[in-house]
């Protein structure tokens, strides 16, 4: 499993929640699309989630999935709300990113109108609130503009040094980015067009960031708002790092400060939910109509249905009768009313298997049973073998004493029959 993803080599890529969520199914090592997409409405998919899914077969998993319904169907629910959960952000940090914008649109505004004090303390102010929190949307392409915009109130007041270290920060965010002389002075654009020159020549000297995760867990990673782990330019890097199920984290680091991420604290936890607020969670973040837990242990399934914006059903166990009842009876289940719990991701043991029947006795052609039929032929005939060994013992009895003299043997039958 791999534990960031390598994007370098396909350049800049567009910071859109479809790319992350594909490349964070990627750092998962997905090897297939982990859902058919629900249709334009949403609600109305139905998704799966296995108990310790790694231990069921494909085949499994599949013909689960065609059984449930003919519609839409989320083969790994619990994985695609935690790639989710690792891209969602609240409607303050939402909102953030337009009110950085008209923040320095002001500081620049001050420039164009001679405050320059103004302006730079604006921009100084902006970059602060920039670094506190590089997970808002856009944060590096305006952080990009704010170091650009320092380098101009640098140059205005006459301060060469300070105009170097701007550009040098624009440039470490984004190398291949160019300022354009019709809002930036052209000595400013002359003076970055060199330092960056320098950087790029020098590209492959450039270090790569240190990120760790904890025990190895997977995560992906942003840097200045390109997916994926690269070579970087020296200076400061705004870093975003998703972790499936785990809110996005963010820092500002240098190459030579190695980062190794805190424990993660998950919103949306891995497996079958073990109540309703995470089962609805599922829903919510993958856009279901109802989910479907399942189990397999000791060949046989365990199924339970939980209706998003309701409840769970009661579990069905399979018992001799194959899977047919337990999918009959979770599309059967009422959406409304369900008050069960979860039960599937306890490990209480499942009901036993019924016993097996035993045969039913074989019927003989004369309408008795097969077996008391025989026991009557061997009462009726047991007199006659009795007779056959009496007659069979006296002939060898004649045999040995006939050579004495006088000897002399009569059986009568009848007699001894009783007749």
């Amino acid at each position: 499993m791999l534990d960031a993803i390598h994007f370098a080599k396909l350049g800049p890529v567009h910071e859109t929640p479809c790319v992350h969520l594909v490349l964070l199914a990627a750092a998962l090592g997905v090897t297939g699309p982990p859902a058919i997409e629900p249709g334009p409405d949403g609600g109305d998919a139905i998704g799966i989630a296995w108990h310790d899914q790694a231990t069921v077969a494909p085949e499994i998993q599949q013909r689960l999935a065609r059984a449930v319904g003919d519609g839409p169907v989320v083969l790994d629910a619990p994985a695609l709300a935690r790639a989710r959960v690792a891209l969602e952000l609240g409607r303050e940090r939402m909102d953030q990113a337009p009110r950085w914008a008209a923040q320095l649109e002001d500081a620049a505004a001050a420039y164009r109108g001679g405050e320059i004090e103004r302006a730079h303390l604006e921009v100084i102010a902006l970059l602060d609130a920039i670094r506190s929190d590089p997970v808002v949307p856009g944060a590096a392409r305006l952080a990009w503009r704010a170091q650009v915009l320092r380098g101009q109130l640098a140059w205005a007041e006459g301060d060469a040094e300070q105009t170097r270290e701007a550009l040098a920060a624009a440039i470490a965010i984004d190398p291949e980015a160019r300022p354009s002389t019709r809002e930036v002075p052209p000595p400013v654009v002359e003076a970055y067009s060199q330092q960056r020159a320098a950087v790029v020549a020098e590209t492959s000297q450039w270090p790569t960031l240190e990120i760790h995760a904890p025990d190895g867990e997977p995560f992906a990673i942003e840097i200045d708002g390109v997916p994926g782990r690269r070579a970087v330019p020296p200076g400061e890097h705004l870093v975003v790092v998703r972790r499936p199920g785990v809110a996005p984290l963010g820092t500002v680091m240098r190459a030579d400060e190695p980062w190794v991420l805190p424990p993660a604290e998950p919103v949306l936890p891995p497996g079958l939910p073990p109540d309703e607020a995470t089962a609805q969670r599922i829903c919510d973040s993958a856009d279901l109509g109802w989910l479907v837990l399942a189990r397999e242990r000791d060949g046989r399934l365990g199924l339970q249905r939980f209706t998003c914006g309701g409840g769970f059903s009661e579990p069905w166990i399979e018992a001799r009768e194959g899977w047919g009842p337990g999918v009959a009876w979770l599309r059967s289940v009422a959406r409304e009313g369900e008050s069960a719990e979860p039960m599937l991701h306890l490990d209480d043991p499942w009901p036993p298997l019924p016993a097996l029947p035993r045969p039913a006795p074989r019927i003989a052609a004369d309408g008795g049973h097969a077996g008391s039929h025989g026991r009557a032929r061997l009462r009726r005939a047991l007199p006659w073998l009795l007779i056959s060994g009496v007659i069979a013992g006296s002939v060898t009895v004649g045999v040995l004493l006939g050579t004495e003299p006088g000897a002399d043997l009569a059986i009568d039958g009848n007699g001894f029959l009783g007749r």
